[in-house]
């Protein structure tokens, strides 16, 4: 069961590479500091997700040995979007360049594979054809949606834990779902980002020591749009269109009300606030550890459905 030992191999690395990483971002001052939007008090080493990055590749290469050429362009991806997000965990790049980032990240995964290119037509039921192709849609459509996971993520590492624990369980479902339909590489690669996030998960739930930064948030979105897209995605099961959408319901729930929310108040999409779900929990009184559980048990909760609609 290669997917199995990619899940250990990252679990464990991931373990052990979290400290040295800390004592690394400290030195080079990849430090987030509190702001009023923070929830944290005292500077805090960030850029964790580099434990996760090494990680996650050391356990696919281990796993799988030679990525077949669709994988080869999801890891080309990463290690571009990874070197980026690094940056911006030390000098804190502005909106501008991180988007543009996220389009030519996003671009690679295309030109190598990852492509949406067509959905299953839900209302077959009623007539019509099964399948709706996109056609010379398939590049803009793939695209939007990677750079819209990559910044949901992003935005759902607000609190001690929360994006580490919800990306595992999307990307457990992910991998469960690649697995059962045979595609193995896929599978390896959502075991793997699992793994890596449940090794890191000790020392970055509350109260964390570090934080993953957008070295981790983001290479994480990156990687579950792209399974989602070269798994879930494929499938010709009729409601196929709507299982990544629940598995990461939680991330795109907050993106989307929180972005609507911004547009409606005349701010910018990207002005930093305490509109986030998250946040909104907080303000109702919940504590840190209770918000992060109960948006953990509503993921868990959705992918539950996801897999039952799938086996169905």
């Amino acid at each position: 069961m290669p997917w199995l030992l990619g899940c250990i191999v990252a679990l464990a690395l991931a373990a052990v590479l979290t400290p040295p990483v800390r004592l690394l971002a400290e030195r080079i001052g990849a430090l987030d500091r509190p702001e009023d939007r923070r929830v944290h008090q005292k500077p805090t080493p960030t850029a964790g997700g580099l434990a996760i990055f090494v990680a996650f590749w050391i356990a696919v290469v281990v796993a799988s040995g030679l990525p077949n050429h669709t994988t080869a362009g999801i890891l080309l991806g990463s290690v571009f979007l990874a070197a980026l997000c690094l940056i911006d965990d030390i000098y804190r790049l502005p909106p501008a360049p991180r988007f543009l980032g996220h389009i030519v990240v996003a671009t690679i995964a295309w030109q190598w594979g990852v492509r949406i290119t067509g959905v299953t037509n839900p209302l077959v039921l009623f007539g019509g054809s099964d399948y709706i192709s996109l056609g010379v849609w398939s590049a803009p459509v793939t695209v939007v949606w990677i750079v819209f996971m990559i910044n949901a993520i992003n935005w759902t590492d607000g609190l001690d834990g929360l994006a580490a624990g919800v990306s595992a369980l999307a990307a457990g479902t992910l991998a469960v779902m690649a697995i059962s339909v045979g595609m193995t590489q896929v599978g390896i690669l959502g075991a793997a980002v699992a793994g890596a996030c449940l090794g890191f998960l000790p020392y970055n739930f509350y109260p964390a020591s570090i934080f993953m930064g957008d070295t981790g948030a983001m290479f994480l979105g990156y990687l579950l749009a792209c399974l989602s897209v070269t798994g879930a995605f494929k499938s010709t099961a009729i409601l196929a269109v709507f299982v990544p959408l629940l598995v990461l319901g939680i991330p795109i729930y907050d993106t989307l009300t929180t972005t609507l929310g911004r547009i409606k108040n005349g701010k910018p999409i990207y002005t930093a606030d305490r509109s986030h779900l998250h946040h909104r929990l907080l303000a109702r009184g919940l504590s840190q550890t209770q918000t992060v559980l109960l948006i953990y048990g509503v993921t868990a909760m959705l992918c539950g459905i996801a897999l039952w609609m799938w086996f169905r």
